[in-house]
């Protein structure tokens, strides 16, 4: 077991195989992160996450399985995101158990209390799939429920009519604008209040999370990293018209290596603003931009907590169907 340099290509090479590999099993018609997406998080030094690389090998020296961590830096420092991934030949050996026990003396070393697990499993699998029995193995409890969810596009011109009109008669006072990231300057300190709030009201379960950190500087961070990453962001976003303040986005990301998915990152709208149909407006609006600059994307890829149900009947209405379970699972440090 070892941590893999990013910059050492043929290491970190043979550690994205074995991500590409189990992405492919779980998803073989939905390709996962492509090299250079993860290869920039890798790079990423002294940002607000660090993101290691874990690897088993075999006696042959071949890379079997893979942990990714990712530690908070500027907020959160009591927790880390952990991934799992063991190749399919090579499981039952106790090497998944291997990677989480390393794991965990990693954030142990690092001065990390709480250690987060998130699996999901697409609906065709759920009966089959050994992520919960391996989780409570190795201690861990489930604290919250998800589902993936995709939407085909185009919309139907119908539904989407109806859906325009309802927002028209429901969002008088608000104006829906779109963008292409990075985050103009006039909207930063609204983008860092939106983000921060998206760590305090969207649904967590039962999970220890605490209140983010956002600047300008994580903003640009952020921008930074995606474009490095080879993403284009298409943002919609509603402004209140008396305040001239933002009260809610959406934001769509596309790699620009394959240009036939899109996927739905953060949408929120603040609470004080809700009731206004304004989450479905930015939404059809970011669905809108997409098309006009990427005609070709086919599908959206989503998540929501299954307690969101507000969001969750937004997207209901917009044709998400549900693709996949998931279960973020959470164990106490040397519990």
């Amino acid at each position: 077991m070892r941590q893999i340099d990013s910059h050492d290509e043929a290491a970190f090479d043979a550690w994205y195989e074995v991500l590409r590999c189990t992405d492919e099993e779980r998803w073989p018609d939905h390709p996962g992160w492509d090299h250079r997406t993860v290869k920039a998080m890798a790079d990423l030094r002294n940002g607000a996450t660090d993101f290691l690389c874990l690897a088993a090998t075999d006696a042959t020296g071949t890379t079997v399985g893979i942990g990714i961590l990712q530690m908070p830096q500027w907020d959160n420092r009591h927790l880390v995101m952990l991934d799992v991934r063991v190749l399919p030949d090579h499981r039952r050996r106790h090497i998944g158990a291997t990677i989480a026990a390393e794991a965990e003396r990693w954030a142990t070393g690092a001065g990390r209390k709480v250690i987060q697990c998130e699996a999901e499993v697409p609906v065709a699998a759920t009966t089959s799939d050994a992520s919960a029995p391996f989780a409570r193995h190795l201690g861990y409890a489930a604290v919250q429920k998800a589902n993936r969810r995709h939407l085909s596009l185009p919309i139907d011109e119908q539904k989407l009519r109806r859906l325009q009109a309802e927002v028209a008669a429901a969002t008088k006072g608000y104006r829906v604008q779109t963008f292409t990231a990075p985050w103009p300057e006039a909207y930063l300190e609204d983008c860092c209040e939106l983000q921060r709030r998206m760590s305090t009201d969207a649904p967590s379960g039962d999970a220890h999370h605490q209140e983010e950190v956002w600047n300008p500087a994580r903003v640009k961070e952020a921008d930074d990293l995606a474009a490095a990453q080879g993403l284009v962001r298409v943002i919609a976003v509603a402004e209140d018209i008396d305040s001239g303040r933002l009260v809610a986005f959406s934001e769509i990301a596309v790699p620009e290596a394959r240009r036939s998915e899109g996927w739905q990152w953060a949408t929120l709208v603040l609470r004080e603003h809700r009731g206004h149909r304004l989450g479905l407006a930015v939404k059809l609006a970011n669905v809108d931009a997409l098309g006009a600059i990427f005609p070709s994307v086919r599908l959206i890829e989503t998540a929501n907590a299954q307690e969101n149900t507000p969001m969750i009947a937004v997207n209901e209405m917009m044709g998400f169907e549900v693709a996949a379970d998931a279960t973020l699972w959470e164990k106490a440090m040397g519990g």
